[in-house]
């Protein structure tokens, strides 16, 4: 469990993710939740509802704190490196994706970033 989070942590650090916000931890445990099976679509009647028991807030609060932190990403995170992850996702009239399609990119590349990760290890032995 140790080593998913801190992985699921470095990879929104390297996106620009700013770990003051709320938003950040939110997000970094949704996708630790799906990583690990539970099923978190739709986010608002899932994902939502269990950080919101979990966290002891309401399920509005879950949602805008993690399009807060993917905003403040957008702001202040290295452009090139979050087009390169998120190009294909970005809403045209936002320029940044919605927290479906980054969560749901996030794991996806997280995913082949391990399968990556596990062939290397496998060739090395």
């Amino acid at each position: 469990m140790e080593n998913s989070c801190a992985r699921i942590k470095m990879y929104l650090l390297r996106l620009g993710f700013q770990p003051n916000l709320k938003g950040y931890h939110l997000l970094a445990r949704l996708i630790y939740i799906a990583e690990n099976g539970t099923e978190i679509m739709p986010l608002k009647y899932c994902g939502y509802r269990q950080l919101a028991a979990e966290f002891g807030v309401g399920e509005a609060s879950i949602e805008k704190d993690i399009q807060n932190a993917i905003s403040a990403a957008w702001l202040r995170g290295d452009v090139d490196i979050l087009y390169e992850e998120f190009g294909e996702t970005l809403d045209e009239d936002k320029g940044k994706p919605t927290n479906k399609q980054f969560v749901l990119t996030a794991l996806e590349r997280l995913a082949s970033a391990d399968d990556v990760l596990r062939g290397v290890s496998e060739a090395a032995n």
